[in-house]
């Protein structure tokens, strides 16, 4: 089992079990989980999602996900 810390910013905020708090979640998952599951399993909409961050670094859906991984979920942000 991978504990995992995620972290929804901006909109996706909305997602987090308790709305509009800046907090980490914990999660534990699988061994084989990818980040696709981790979507699934915060049930968030992928049409919302538009950058997933591991550790600093920009990773697809597919990435593998490791004990201990710090995650990201950045909605699309527009600006002007």
């Amino acid at each position: 089992m991978n504990k995992v810390e995620v972290r929804l910013y901006a909109s996706l905020r909305k997602y987090h079990p308790n709305p509009g708090s800046s907090e980490a979640l914990v999660i534990t998952l699988d061994n084989e989980a990818k980040l696709g599951d981790l979507l699934d399993k915060l049930k968030l909409p992928r049409q919302e999602v538009n950058l997933l961050m591991v550790n600093g670094n920009w990773q697809k859906e597919s990435y593998l996900l490791q004990d201990g991984d710090r995650i990201g979920f950045f909605p699309l942000i527009g600006g002007g």
